[in-house]
């Protein structure tokens, strides 16, 4: 059974129509998430709850070993989520009637940037609240979030 809202398949596309607020929700988490990025390499930056969740250290244990894994991929991983998350929002301005139409590998690029949005919005409103209560605004968002990447994973393996 299809579920109203769901991405699926069409002629060899990944399809959804958004509505104008899901679509202003979307760009407005997208670009947190952006200038959370093109900040990361800001020291004073590494303390931000966001940017610890989505470039975690590598080594927690060995302080020389994570600094030398962080100046060797921490910018270009960094400026991969941005783009991601960009991306993303250059896909829904660009949707004619709101109709978002994916190859399959925009939809990964999109299963990507979904997960950095759940995590940064799960960090700035503190996840345990969430699984408190997904009847609060933000707890519902994450909740469709969390369905949203769903339904595009199932589009995915549908193929």
């Amino acid at each position: 059974m299809r579920i109203l809202g769901e991405f699926s398949r069409r002629s060899g596309r990944i399809e959804r129509r958004f509505t104008g607020s899901e679509r202003r929700m979307l760009t407005n988490l997208a670009g947190g998430v952006v200038q959370a990025m093109e900040s990361a390499d800001d020291v004073a930056s590494y303390t931000d709850p966001v940017i610890t969740r989505l470039l975690p250290v590598a080594y927690p244990d060995d302080p020389d070993a994570a600094a030398e894994y962080a100046e060797a991929t921490r910018s270009r991983l960094a400026a991969a989520k941005a783009e991601a998350a960009r991306r993303l929002v250059a896909d829904l301005e660009s949707a004619p009637g709101g109709v978002v139409r994916l190859d399959e590998q925009a939809a990964v690029r999109w299963l990507t940037a979904i997960g950095d949005l759940r995590l940064a919005l799960a960090e700035r409103i503190g996840i345990d609240e969430v699984q408190r209560d997904v009847r609060t605004p933000h707890g519902m968002l994450y909740a469709w979030l969390t369905w949203l990447q769903g339904s595009l994973v199932e589009a995915l393996e549908a193929s």
